[in-house]
């Protein structure tokens, strides 16, 4: 089992190098970056559990005390950065501008010393507190200007780095207010968020409700083949209906049994005559003159 496993992962391995080497470290690192934010993408979309929306919720409480923490070290950092910048742009102003002041003074000290090389004593020329001839104050004049260039462009330096660093300040004070805003509207609304995590979880509820109370009415099928409520009350009219139908069936079949009913009363009272029969002939038509005051006669009639 070690062994298949070491050899799958020698596998692996051999076949990322293989695909660093041909696409590049920096493009596998981005696939795997995509890959990872279109995974947590996919994930994000099917929560719906309202016990992990809370947690969602309960991290993101967490996230901006944190981020706004983080913004505020950023904007330390770039006033700690910008009041070095100052300082050293303000040490370059001053040696730009004293080494100016010198190259002036010995400028025109150089005049000087030319118009006085015209007479027989040598000349002298204070320089830095120390006295230098001609060439030597030359010296010293190409010295300092080169001292004035190197700090003329480390001002130049700074200032620039002094701009960025404004307009990074600017951002991120812009990124803090918005944040703070964020966090307090958030806190405002943190007991709505909360009460609309318990209406998804009193929907979630319900839903299982209908779905269960739908099942159940699925279940009458095999008994009464309705599907529904509606169907349900359509088919109890129908039953009703054909009741009533029988009922009312019953009730004109009830005039039919008066004879018999009649037949029963007579007996029980022995008021029954059965010599009324005796008279009528077979063919049913009278022959004596006594059936015209028979009413049965009459009725054959």
């Amino acid at each position: 089992m070690s062994r298949c496993i070491l050899r799958w992962g020698l596998i692996g391995a051999a076949g990322l190098g293989t695909l660093a080497f041909v696409v590049g470290p920096d493009r596998l690192a981005a696939g795997f970056d995509q890959v990872r934010t279109t995974a947590q993408t996919i994930a994000e979309d099917f929560v719906e559990d309202p016990i992990a929306l809370r947690r969602q919720l309960a991290g993101l409480a967490e996230k901006y005390p944190d981020r706004i923490a983080e913004v505020r070290m950023e904007i330390a950092e770039i006033d700690r950065q910008v009041g070095k910048l100052e300082e050293d742009r303000e040490i370059a102003l001053r040696v730009v501008n004293m080494t100016t002041d010198d190259l002036a003074g010995i400028r025109v000290a150089v005049q000087d010393a030319n118009i006085e090389a015209a007479g027989i004593r040598p000349v002298s020329i204070q320089v830095s507190g120390r006295f230098v001839d001609l060439d030597g104050a030359r010296k010293e004049a190409r010295r300092i200007n080169s001292i004035r260039a190197t700090y003329r462009d480390r001002q130049a330096t700074d200032e620039t780095q002094l701009e960025l660093l404004t307009t990074q300040r600017q951002r991120l004070d812009e990124i803090l207010v918005k944040l703070e805003d964020e966090h307090s509207r958030y806190q405002a609304k943190l007991w709505q968020l909360d009460r609309q995590i318990d209406s998804i979880a009193r929907n979630e509820r319900l839903i299982e409700m209908t779905k269960e109370q739908q099942a159940i009415l699925a279940d009458y099928d095999k008994f009464t083949e309705v599907g529904s409520l509606n169907q349900l009350e359509a088919k109890l009219s129908e039953l009703r209906t054909i009741q009533e139908a029988q009922l009312q069936t019953l009730a004109s079949r009830s005039g039919h049994d008066d004879y018999e009913s009649d037949a029963r009363e007579a007996l029980q009272s022995d008021d029954w005559d059965d010599s009324i029969f005796d008279s009528l002939p077979s063919d049913g038509r009278l022959e004596s003159p006594n059936a015209a005051r028979d009413p049965l006669a009459l009725l054959d009639r």
